[in-house]
């Protein structure tokens, strides 16, 4: 077994932090698709992250999570990352599971960066399917 000394081991995991960091952050949000992370209670529990594609229905049926989401955080996985974001992403989410009753405000919910305890507003088990879009974007 061979055992690095602590000076080599330092730099190579300072390195791979960063290459990680890297990675996740050019992950989060694309001009195609946002990361949307849900959340049921308790959330450190029961957590699902879905890449959404904009403008794509994506249904949450044979998920876990499936009308179990409490907390929503779009484009990051902590509160303070979602606030500084810069962009013109949207995401709906909705009480059936083909993103159907755009014209309906009583089965969709919309949210451009997060919200908490959706039970307080009546929507703890009603999102079954989400649809994200980038409105700076002409790939509709």
């Amino acid at each position: 077994m061979m055992v690095l000394p602590a000076t080599r081991l330092g730099p190579l995991s300072a390195l791979l932090l960063s290459w990680a960091a890297l990675v996740t952050a050019s992950d989060t949000i694309t001009p195609s698709k946002i990361k949307v992370q849900l959340f049921a209670a308790p959330s450190f529990l029961s957590e699902v992250s879905v890449d959404a594609y904009n403008n794509q229905c994506l249904s949450l049926d044979n998920n876990l999570i499936d009308g179990r989401v409490q907390s929503i955080l779009v484009g990051g996985h902590d509160v303070a990352t979602v606030l500084q974001r810069d962009d013109y992403w949207n995401c709906r989410f909705y009480d059936n599971y083909s993103c159907g009753g755009d014209t309906n405000l009583d089965q969709y919910l919309t949210v451009p960066d997060g919200v908490n305890n959706l039970g307080s507003i009546g929507w703890g088990t009603k999102i079954h399917s989400l649809k994200c879009r980038n409105f700076a974007s002409n790939a509709d």
